[in-house]
C-alpha cells in the first residue's frame, strides 16, 4: 500500500493520526497535570517494589522462624506457636497484596482520567497496551505473590514438623 506523502504509518502499518491535537489546558494547569501524572506513575511505582519487597521478607521470616525453631530444638509447644505466627502473618500479608493492588487501581484511574486532557499524541501511546492487558498482568502477578506466600507457609509447616519430630516431640 502507498502512502500519501504527507502521511505516515505507525508501527502496525496502520495510518497515524493525520495531526497531533495539543492539549487544551492552559499552560499552568497542563504543569499541574503532568506533575500529577508523574507523581502517580511514581506511586506505582512505589507500590510495585513494596508488594515485591513483602513477599520476600516474608519469605525471609519463614526462613528465620525454621532457623530459630531449629537451633532452639524446639518442641511441639513451640513450634504450634510458630505455626500460628506463620498463620497469621501470611494472612497478614496476602491483605497487604490486595491493599497495595487497590492503591495502585487508585493510581491507574487518576491516570485514565488526566488523559482526557491531555495530547491526542499522549492517548495514542498509552492506548498501546490496553487496560485490559494491564490488568491481566497485574492480577496474574498478585495471585502469583499470594500463592508464593502461601506455598512459603506451607513450606514452614511442613519444616516444623520435621523439627519437632527430629526432637522426639
Amino acid at each position: 500500500m502507498a502512502k500519501a506523502p504527507d502521511q505516515e504509518l505507525d508501527n502496525d502499518g496502520k495510518e497515524a493520526s493525520a495531526e497531533v491535537q495539543p492539549s487544551q489546558l492552559e499552560a499552568k494547569t497542563h504543569a499541574e497535570v503532568c506533575m500529577l501524572y508523574r507523581e502517580s506513575t511514581e506511586t506505582t511505582r512505589f507500590v510495585k517494589n513494596h508488594q515485591w519487597k513483602t513477599v520476600g521478607a516474608t519469605l525471609l521470616a519463614y526462613a528465620g522462624m525454621v532457623m530459630i525453631a531449629g537451633f532452639v530444638k524446639a518442641d511441639a509447644g513451640m513450634v504450634n506457636k510458630l505455626m500460628a505466627i506463620t498463620i497469621l502473618l501470611g494472612c497478614s500479608v496476602i491483605t497487604t497484596l490486595f491493599i497495595y493492588q487497590f492503591w495502585m487501581h487508585n493510581e491507574a484511574s487518576k491516570i485514565d482520567r488526566m488523559e482526557r486532557d491531555l495530547s491526542s499524541l499522549f492517548k495514542e501511546i498509552r492506548a498501546l497496551k490496553s487496560r485490559r492487558e494491564g490488568n491481566i498482568h497485574r492480577y496474574t502477578l498478585l495471585l502469583f505473590m499470594a500463592i508464593v506466600v502461601f506455598l512459603g507457609g506451607v513450606v514452614v509447616h511442613l519444616a516444623l514438623e520435621r523439627i519437632v519430630a527430629a526432637n522426639g516431640g
